[in-house]
C-alpha cells in the first residue's frame, strides 16, 4: 500500500512539472503571437479574426474582451497544479484537494458561459458593421453538462471522506 502511495505520489509529481512546462510553452507562444504577429491565437471565433483585421474595430477594445479568457486558463493551470501539488505530497481527500476541484470546475464553467457570450457579442458586433454575418448564441450544453457532473462527483467524494472520518472517530 504504501509502495503504490510513493509510486502515485511520484506520478503526481512528474505530472505536475509536465503541465507547468506544456503551460510556460503553449503561453509562450500565445505572447510570441500577440507581440510579434499581433495575432490573438486563444479565440477560435471566425467574427473576432475579422474585427481584429477591420479599420472600424479596435484591437484595444477586442483584446480587452479576451483577457478574461486568458486569464480563466491560467487560473485552470493554477487549479490543476495546486491540486497536483496536494497529491504529490499524499494528500488525495484533502480538504484543499475539494476546493481546488471545485476551484476547477467553476472556472471552467465560468469560461464555458463567457466564450459564449463573447462569441455571441462579436457576432453581432460584427453583423452591424457589416451586415454579413448571422448572430447565433451557442451553448454548448453536453460541456456545461459534463462539468455539471465533475461538480456533484466532487461533492460526494467530500461526503464519502467525511462520512469515512465520522466512522473511524466512531470505532
Amino acid at each position: 500500500m504504501v509502495k503504490s502511495t510513493d509510486k502515485i505520489q511520484r506520478w503526481c509529481g512528474a505530472f505536475r512539472a509536465a503541465v507547468l512546462g506544456l503551460s510556460s510553452i503553449v503561453f509562450s507562444f500565445l505572447a510570441y503571437q500577440l507581440v510579434v504577429n499581433g495575432q490573438v491565437r486563444y479565440i477560435e471565433s471566425e467574427s473576432f479574426d475579422l474585427l481584429w483585421q477591420s479599420e472600424q474595430a479596435s484591437n484595444g477594445i477586442l483584446f480587452g474582451l479576451s483577457v478574461p479568457l486568458l486569464a480563466g486558463m491560467l487560473l485552470s493551470v493554477y487549479w490543476i497544479i495546486r491540486l497536483l501539488k496536494h497529491f504529490s505530497n499524499g494528500q488525495f481527500f484533502h480538504h484543499s484537494c475539494y476546493t481546488c476541484y471545485l476551484g476547477f470546475i467553476w472556472t471552467k464553467i465560468a469560461l464555458v458561459l463567457y466564450s459564449s457570450g463573447l462569441t455571441f457579442a462579436l457576432d453581432y458586433w460584427h453583423h452591424t458593421l457589416y451586415d454579413s454575418h448571422q448572430v447565433v448564441l451557442k451553448i454548448p450544453f453536453g460541456e456545461l453538462m459534463t462539468l455539471g457532473l465533475f461538480a456533484v462527483v466532487a461533492y460526494l467524494l467530500k461526503a464519502a471522506k467525511e462520512i469515512e472520518d465520522e466512522n473511524k472517530e466512531f470505532i
